[in-house]
Formats: C-alpha cells, sequence, structure tokens
C-alpha cells in the first residue's frame, strides 16, 4: 500500500470553526447619514402615470381575456382612468348601459 493522502473531496480542505476567544466588545457599527439632497432630473424627464387606485370588491371575479384593437382598449383605459374605476367596474356600467333592464 502507499502512503498517499486520500483524495480530498470536490478539492476543498476540511472547515474548521471559528475560534471561541474572538473579541468583539470593540467592534461598533457605523451610523447612517442622513437623506441627501433630492437627485437632479435630466432634461425632458417625465414621470410614469400615477398608479390607479383599485377598490376591493366584495364578490367573486372571473378573469376575462378580449382580443380587441389597440384604439378600442386606450379609449377603454382613458374612460377608467378619468373616472378612476376598475376595469371590472367599467365592463358592469357598460353592461347595465346595454341591458338595463337588470336592475
Amino acid at each position: 500500500m502507499s502512503d498517499a493522502p486520500a483524495p480530498k473531496k470536490f478539492g476543498r480542505s476540511a472547515r474548521t470553526p471559528a475560534p471561541s476567544d474572538l473579541d468583539l466588545s470593540d467592534f461598533r457599527p457605523t451610523p447612517a447619514t442622513g437623506p441627501s439632497a433630492p437627485m437632479d432630473l435630466p432634461e425632458g424627464y417625465r414621470s410614469g402615470s400615477p398608479a390607479r387606485r383599485r377598490r376591493v370588491r366584495e364578490t367573486k371575479s372571473k378573469s376575462l381575456t378580449m382580443r380587441i384593437t389597440p384604439t378600442t382598449f386606450d379609449r377603454f383605459n382613458d374612460y377608467c382612468d378619468r373616472e378612476q374605476i376598475s376595469y371590472a367596474d367599467a365592463f358592469d356600467r357598460l353592461l347595465d348601459l346595454a341591458d338595463p333592464a337588470k336592475e
């Protein structure tokens, strides 16, 4: 038999635990600095549209996917933004106009 050492697993040596006599008593966190001045925005910068607020619906809902023209979607989206209502509420209003005998 040869006196060669056993092969190392994955080429790593055995890990040794950290020494228990490690003194961290003089270790202190660095205090955070206060907020800096606001960043200057580039010329011609336009902020994104504000997030629409959606109200929570009391009833369960179903998912609906439609293939419509971009202009129709833009009109519908503009209407929802203008009225500040969700797509579901706008669709309800559309159906109420189409079939007023429902209520």
